[in-house]
C-alpha cells in the first residue's frame, strides 16, 4: 500500500510541476513607468538635459570636476542615452532603449570648456537593478572581454565584494534563479559592416555574515544580441560559482548593456521588453527531484579542452545546455562512462535526469 500511495504522490507531483511554471517578476520588467531627473545648467547655459529612466532602475554618472569661464562646475553628468520605445513592443506600451555614445552626445559642451580625454570615449548605457558606482563598475566592463574568452576568468568574481561596485539590486527571498527571459532588438548604425552587440549580465550575490561583504556566488551573460529590427527572444541562464548547493543567492543585479561586445560604436541601439526570472528546477519540470535517489556522477577533466567524461553509476539522460539555454549536446539511456565533445569555448551546464532523480553539474571548457 505504501508503494502505491507513494507513486500517486509522485505522479500527483509530476502533474503540479509540470502544469506550473515557476516565475518572479522583475521589478518594473516591462518598463511601464518612468521617472523624469532634471537637467544642469548654470545661470543661462544648460550643460545637459533633463533625462528619464526606467523606476526602480538605475545608471552611471560621470564625476565632472572643472572650469569654465571662472566658474567652477562640479556634479555628476549621467551617462545614458535612453527613450521609451512605443513601436511595436512586446509587452504593454513602453520598451526600453539603450543607445552607445560619446560624452559630448551628452554634454552641451561650450567653446572653451575641456572635459579630459574622456570626451572621445565611446560608452555604452549600463541600465542594472542596482545603484552602480562608476569607476569600479568601468574596471568590471573591463573584465567582459576577458570572460567572453577565458571562461575560467569568472571564478575571479567570487573573490570580489560587490558592494564597491553596485548597491541594491533584487531581493530573491528564497527564489532560486534558474535563467532570466526578455525580449530584445538591436539596431547598429551600419547593418553590412557592424559587429556591435548588446548584452545583458545576471549577478547574483550574498552577504556573508562573517566579514560583511556582499560576495558574488554566481551570474550568466548573453552578449550574443545581434541585430534584428524585431523583437526577439532571448535568455540568460544563470550558473552558480559553487558546487554547493546551500550557497545561494540572496540578491540579483541584473545589468543591460548597449554595447557588450569586444568593438563598441557609436549610435548601437539596445530595445529591451519583458523581463521575467524562471525558477531553477523548471528547466525540466517533467524531473523529480529526490536527494536519496540522486546516483553517483563524476565530471572529468573540468576544466577540459573540449573533451569531457562523465562517469554515471546507473541509467539516466543526459543533457549539456550554454549559457544561452541552448542544448548543444544530448545522450539518452547511458551509464557507465560517457563522453562529451564541446568545441567552443564557454561555460556549459551538465543535466543528468533518471527515473526519480534530476541533477546539475557545471563545466569549464577552455580554448
Amino acid at each position: 500500500m505504501r508503494k502505491i500511495s507513494t507513486f500517486l504522490a509522485t505522479c500527483l507531483l509530476t502533474a503540479a510541476m509540470a502544469s506550473a511554471q515557476q516565475t518572479m517578476n522583475v521589478p518594473n520588467g516591462s518598463f511601464e513607468n518612468w521617472t523624469t531627473t532634471q537637467g544642469y545648467g548654470i545661470g543661462s547655459m544648460t550643460l545637459y538635459d533633463a533625462y528619464i529612466t526606467p523606476t526602480s532602475w538605475h545608471t552611471m554618472s560621470y564625476p565632472l570636476d572643472t572650469t569654465v569661464y571662472f566658474v567652477h562646475i562640479q556634479t555628476n553628468v549621467p551617462l545614458q542615452i535612453m527613450a521609451k520605445d512605443s513601436g511595436n513592443v512586446a509587452d504593454g506600451n513602453y520598451g526600453a532603449m539603450l543607445q552607445t555614445f560619446r560624452l559630448t552626445d551628452v554634454l552641451h559642451v561650450p567653446q572653451g570648456m575641456s572635459i579630459g580625454e574622456n570626451d572621445t570615449v565611446v560608452m555604452p548605457t549600463i541600465l542594472s537593478l542596482g545603484e552602480l558606482q562608476t569607476e569600479p563598475t568601468m574596471e568590471l566592463m573591463a573584465l567582459l572581454p576577458t570572460l567572453m574568452a577565458d571562461p575560467t576568468a569568472m571564478t575571479m568574481l567570487d573573490t570580489l565584494n560587490y558592494s564597491r561596485f553596485s548597491t541594491g539590486g533584487m531581493d530573491l527571498n528564497g527564489f532560486r534563479v534558474g535563467k532570466l527571459t526578455g525580449k530584445y532588438k538591436y539596431e547598429v548604425v551600419d547593418e553590412h559592416s557592424s559587429t556591435d552587440v548588446g548584452g545583458v549580465l545576471l549577478i547574483g550575490t550574498r552577504l556573508d555574515q562573517a566579514t560583511g561583504k556582499r560576495l558574488i556566488v554566481g551570474g550568466g551573460m548573453n552578449t550574443n544580441l545581434t541585430h534584428t529590427h524585431t523583437y526577439t527572444d532571448f535568455e540568460a541562464a544563470y550558473i552558480a560559482l559553487s558546487d554547493d548547493p546551500t550557497v545561494v543567492p540572496d540578491k540579483l543585479d541584473i545589468l543591460v548593456l548597449s554595447s557588450a561586445g569586444t568593438t563598441m560604436e557609436q549610435g548601437s541601439k539596445l530595445f529591451v521588453d519583458k523581463f521575467e526570472l524562471v525558477e531553477a528546477d523548471n528547466d525540466n519540470p517533467e524531473s523529480i527531484n529526490t536527494a536519496n535517489a540522486e546516483p553517483t556522477v563524476s565530471i572529468y577533466p573540468n576544466p577540459s579542452k573540449g573533451k569531457v567524461f562523465a562517469e554515471l553509476s546507473e541509467q539516466a539522460n543526459v543533457r549539456i545546455y550554454n549559457q544561452l539555454g541552448q542544448t548543444v549536446a544530448q545522450k539518452n539511456n547511458v551509464s557507465g562512462k560517457v563522453s562529451f565533445n564541446l568545441a567552443t569555448p564557454g561555460i556549459y551546464v551538465m543535466e543528468i535526469t533518471g527515473s526519480n532523480f534530476r541533477t546539475t553539474k557545471q563545466i569549464v571548457v577552455t580554448k
